[in-house]
């Protein structure tokens, strides 16, 4: 790591990053001027300086921001700060654009806006190298680290060249941690917001892209066409805006966006109404809640064992992972994985445990038994005739149970 003390005023932006398409979070740089405050600032931004002197931030641009605003309120002691710089050559343009695309998901999530503009931009870089090149042997050594991940014969080459690239070769370029289903998600809740300026800003309201591009299907009249002849009929604004308003006051889920889908697909042509069938969405699950409480007042409270508490635990596990199996990334299901042998571990360790305490309980029973025993034979030598008193009788009957 190489750091160099360098003025605020001098230190970019990330070359990809845009503060049009990226919004800032306030709430967020807010906290960070309170922790800069408190703790001072952590000298752990990443920028790269180019050969004409620049210096770009890889990531860290709330941080940034926060500084900013704290030189801009008066607080001269960060209008200089130190930085991690390194060249160019280390951080190449793939390297920014990647680190930038992370710091994005990591920041929001899946949040629309954010998710589709960062894989608009990386779309862009890869379909500007593959245009560029003659053949995929110049295509592979153009895109250095990513090469080994990228799938591509000379035939697909030439088809991604006319036709364009999709969420498997994104997914490829950006690595295990990106589910190749939201990327899917995100690109086509671009191609129906290009059709639709209002849909766009309504899907951009709704928590994350999966439940956004559902909406957009749910959104969508018809589709005439192909490629670049492909035409998309959305339904009027009013009752977009009815539809986006009822899934978000309604909490409804990708899941009863795609039951609403399915009601609009078996009515008539000149009768589609998806505000309608997201009202039927809506009834049913109420109805579903109100029977699920009416069920549990009726039921008697049964006290479950410590094997149906487990049972129910592993239930609720299985439920997630089939609800969310179409948008966990490879990255997530080591997380999951390791957490299982971590399980697994703990099964042994408590059997071990058990075993042990069996051991430790039957010890215990044998050092009773042999000092009740033992002052049994004390208390015959004491009384030659026989005879025994209460306090010794009434010990070695304790010492039998």
């Amino acid at each position: 790591m190489s750091f160099i003390t360098a003025k605020l005023e001098e230190v970019k932006n990330n070359p990809f990053r845009t503060d049009e398409a990226y919004v800032y979070d306030q709430h967020k740089i807010d906290s960070l001027k309170e922790s800069i405050e408190t703790t001072s600032f952590w000298e752990n931004l990443l920028a790269r300086k180019t050969k004409a002197g620049v210096i770009q931030l890889a990531y860290g641009h709330h941080r940034l921001e926060a500084l900013r605003q704290m030189v801009d309120s008066g607080i001269e002691k960060y209008k200089e700060i130190k930085i991690n710089v390194r060249p160019d050559n280390q951080l190449t343009d793939e390297m920014m654009l990647k680190i930038l695309v992370q710091e994005n998901k990591d920041d929001w999530r899946d949040i629309p806006q954010n998710l589709c503009m960062s894989l608009l931009q990386v779309k862009a870089h890869i379909m500007n190298i593959l245009n560029s090149c003659t053949d995929v042997a110049e295509f592979f050594k153009r895109m250095g680290t990513s090469a080994p991940a990228m799938k591509m014969d000379a035939r697909s080459f030439a088809r991604f060249k006319n036709e364009g690239i999709g969420a498997s070769t994104i997914a490829q370029f950006l690595g295990e941690t990106w589910s190749r289903q939201t990327i899917q998600d995100a690109l086509k809740l671009i191609e129906a917001g290009e059709q639709s300026d209002t849909l766009r800003k309504l899907a951009e309201t709704l928590p994350n892209v999966t439940l956004a591009h559902r909406f957009s299907k749910l959104m969508t009249k018809s589709v005439d066409g192909k490629g670049a002849e492909k035409t998309i009929e959305t339904f009027d604004d009013e009752t977009q805006t009815k539809a986006a308003k009822k899934i978000l006051s309604n909490d409804l889920s990708r899941a009863d966006v795609e039951a609403a889908i399915n009601i609009v697909a078996t009515q008539a042509p000149d009768a589609k109404d998806p505000v309608a069938a997201l009202d039927a969405i809506v009834a049913k699950k109420k109805e579903a809640l109100k029977a699920a409480k009416e069920a549990e007042k009726s039921a008697a409270p049964a006290k479950r064992t410590p094997l149906e508490r487990v049972q129910v635990a592993f239930d609720v596990v299985r439920e997630l992972m089939e609800k969310y199996t179409f948008e966990l990334s490879k990255g997530d299901l080591k997380v999951i994985a390791s957490h299982i042998d971590a399980t697994q571990t703990l099964l042994v360790q408590v059997a071990e445990a058990q075993v042990q305490r069996a051991e430790q309980e039957a010890a215990a029973k044998e050092a009773v038994a042999n000092a009740t025993a033992k002052e049994a034979a004390k208390a015959a030598a004491a009384n030659p005739d026989g005879s025994v008193n209460t306090a010794v009788s009434g010990k070695i009957a304790k010492g039998k149970k």
